[in-house]
């Protein structure tokens, strides 16, 4: 920074600050001459070293006003040379305070109370697109869009209250070219020296770029999540296609799932566990819980009479294969959080309260949450949709086979969630399968 280059008014303290030690020793030089007048003027016959100097006392005297005459004229001329020296470091302050503001990159503005534009930086001519002699003394709301305008004027009137806003204003701006620019505003209010408001400064940041990146990435994740959805469903569908009695079978599933997932979302124990991204996860996967009936043998599965045991045996092996075959996808495809839970779904969805389901025997709450839930929905379309073995059961008699089995085959808060939506169950039923559920 170079030096500030001297003023007329500086020149001028400078002078005045000279002017007053001179005053003072001029007034100390009046005081000895004006003192030995009247002296004379006392006694004109008195010796010439006695009217000048007086006696010892008198000397000692006018040796002390004289000094503090010539104090006083060094003192105020210190003062105003630091003054001076001060109003110059403050100019200079300015002057880098301003240099650094013009070169960064958000764009910084100042307004006053009505908000004209008394200073802004170069990035804030580019985030407008206009020269500053065009922004100065305009006023800041001319380049909101109308849809904001309300909004920008409450927040700003209330900054004269709290200060400074306390989360960033976002809003868009009209530049020139009749475009628009999304912008990030901060503000803080302005005081002077007696604390009384006189503006408003704040930073700019042009966020356009980023909102619409963003944009653009939600718009990918839901061509991704569109596209995952129907691969599961693709999948799912592999076994629904070879049981022709199971109709909208993974739909009704699916909801149900979903339903008692959020009811269970709600009690203690599960609210830091069941999230909106496990009720997904869920939503989708628990169509995937069958998908191992693709490696039973179609005698076996579209066979309309009574399964022999070895026959059993032989569908119970679709939780294993659905289990593997999730597993083996999981592994390719690490952090997958739908297929771990799809994973789980279809090895335990069998599963029973008392450790007596199959495959593995798992009781209580060694069973994986997503299976039994799961496990009632199931069973509930099962005993309420026809099949080429059994007529469809009513909604009363499935609830009271439910309840029969809780704590036996279902856990018994799985059971209540069931218990508070059941005509939902009943709606999602007659929606999804086009009977009336009595």
């Amino acid at each position: 920074m170079k030096p500030s280059k001297p003023n007329k008014q500086n020149s001028i303290n400078d002078r005045l600050a000279n002017a007053m030690l001179g005053f003072g020793l001029g007034i100390t030089l009046f005081y000895w001459f004006f003192s030995s007048l009247l002296r004379f003027m006392d006694s004109p016959s008195t010796n010439w070293q006695l009217i000048v100097i007086g006696s010892e006392f008198q000397l000692y005297e006018k040796m002390a006003v004289s000094v503090l005459f010539i104090l006083f004229g060094s003192h105020v001329q210190s003062n105003i040379k630091k003054r001076r020296k001060a109003e110059e470091n403050l100019s200079e302050s300015e002057e880098k305070y301003r240099s650094i503001l013009e070169s960064i990159e958000e764009g910084y503005y100042e307004v006053d109370l009505q908000g004209n534009f008394t200073f802004l930086n170069n990035s804030m001519c580019a985030i407008l697109a206009r020269k500053k002699d065009k922004i100065l003394n305009t006023n800041m709301l001319a380049y909101v869009d109308k849809q904001y305008k309300q909004i920008f004027s409450e927040t700003f009137q209330g900054i004269t209250t709290n200060k400074m806003l306390t989360t960033p204003l976002e809003c868009e701006f009209l530049i020139k070219g009749g475009g628009k620019k999304i912008i990030d505003l901060s503000a803080s209010l302005i005081t002077d020296s007696s604390s009384r408001s006189v503006g408003i400064r704040g930073i700019a940041r042009d966020i356009t770029e980023k909102r619409m990146l963003e944009k653009s990435l939600l718009e990918s994740l839901e061509n991704v999540k569109e596209a995952k959805t129907g691969v599961i469903l693709g999948l799912a569908k592999l076994a629904e296609y070879r049981d022709n009695d199971t109709g909208s079978h993974l739909e009704r599933i699916r909801e149900f799932s979903k339903v008692l997932a959020e009811e269970l979302s709600q009690q203690p124990q599960y609210q830091d566990y069941i999230t909106e991204s496990y009720i997904d996860d869920i939503y989708q996967s628990s169509i995937l819980h069958d998908i191992g009936k693709v490696g039973v043998p179609d005698h076996i599965l579209l066979k309309e009479g009574k399964l022999t045991a070895e026959e059993f045996e032989q569908i119970k092996t679709h939780s294993v294969l659905g289990g593997q075959t999730l597993s083996a996808i999981d592994k390719q495809f690490r952090n997958q959080s739908f297929l771990t839970i799809g994973k789980e779904i279809a090895y335990y969805h069998h599963e029973k309260w008392n450790g007596k389901g199959y495959p593995s025997q798992l009781k209580g709450e060694e069973i994986p949450l997503s299976a039994r839930i799961v496990s009632l929905a199931d069973v509930y379309d099962a005993l309420t949709s026809k099949r080429c073995y059994k007529d469809a059961f009513s909604h009363e008699k499935a609830k009271s086979i439910i309840l029969e089995e809780k704590e036996v085959s279902f856990a018994p808060d799985i059971v209540e969630a069931f218990l508070v939506h059941e005509e939902t169950f009943k709606r999602i039923r007659k929606e999804l399968h086009g009977e009336e559920i009595l």
